[in-house]
């Protein structure tokens, strides 16, 4: 976990952003659904984005989708969002991901993670799951959801520890926020939903062409 951690922070550093596709419902019963999500990360990729999250989903299909995805896409750095349970984390173990990440911190999770060699970046809204995570060997942190949380909370944090810590703010961020976001403390962030149909708006699009 050591090494992956150290190769994200490293990616991250180049550019410190990552959007997070998460499948449409009924993507796995709708032909042209696997085409259009193809097409839509090969535009982010045009656009110069680097890292790319896809959400987790149980279909049995999904783990096809990933490879397919990795296979197509060397240059982009992809991981799996919402890893929440034993049978999300058992099923990226084939997948030799670089990363992974979940909503919340659960410590049965993140220690079989470990175990397994699976970076699943934890979700952290407190104080305790904080210290819990970083005893666990954790340099890289997950705030959530940022929206509520914002700046104080994290200047809590940066208070608390005892090493560098490698923090990524995800939950509620909009790209007209990125720069400040940053300039706040984040050393890298996590845009989803706000990017309709995942595709880059002006405030991005400015944002990528001054970070590529």
């Amino acid at each position: 976990m050591e090494v992956k951690q150290n190769n994200l922070i490293k990616s991250l550093k180049i550019q410190p952003l990552i959007v997070v596709i998460r499948l449409e419902d009924k993507f796995f019963n709708i032909s042209n659904k696997r085409e259009n999500l193809l097409l839509k990360i090969e535009k982010l990729s045009n656009y110069g984005l680097k890292n790319i999250e896809i959400g987790w989903n149980p279909n049995p299909e999904w783990v096809d989708l990933i490879l397919q995805i990795k296979k197509k896409f060397k240059s982009i750095n992809i991981g799996v969002a919402s890893i929440t349970s034993l049978q999300s984390l058992n099923s990226i173990r084939s997948l030799d991901l670089n990363y992974s990440m979940s909503p919340f911190f659960n410590k049965e999770i993140h220690l079989k993670a470990i175990k397994y060699n699976q970076l699943v970046i934890p979700g952290i809204s407190n104080i305790e799951n904080f210290k819990e995570a970083i005893n666990l060997g954790y340099k890289i942190i997950k705030i959530y959801p940022v929206s509520k949380l914002g700046i104080n909370f994290i200047n809590e944090l940066k208070d608390l520890k005892k090493k560098d810590i490698f923090f990524i703010g995800s939950g509620g961020i909009q790209s007209k926020n990125i720069k400040k976001l940053l300039k706040s403390g984040y050393d890298a962030l996590v845009i989803g939903k706000a990017l309709q149909n995942q595709t880059p708006d002006k405030d991005l699009e400015i944002w990528l062409k001054t970070n590529n």
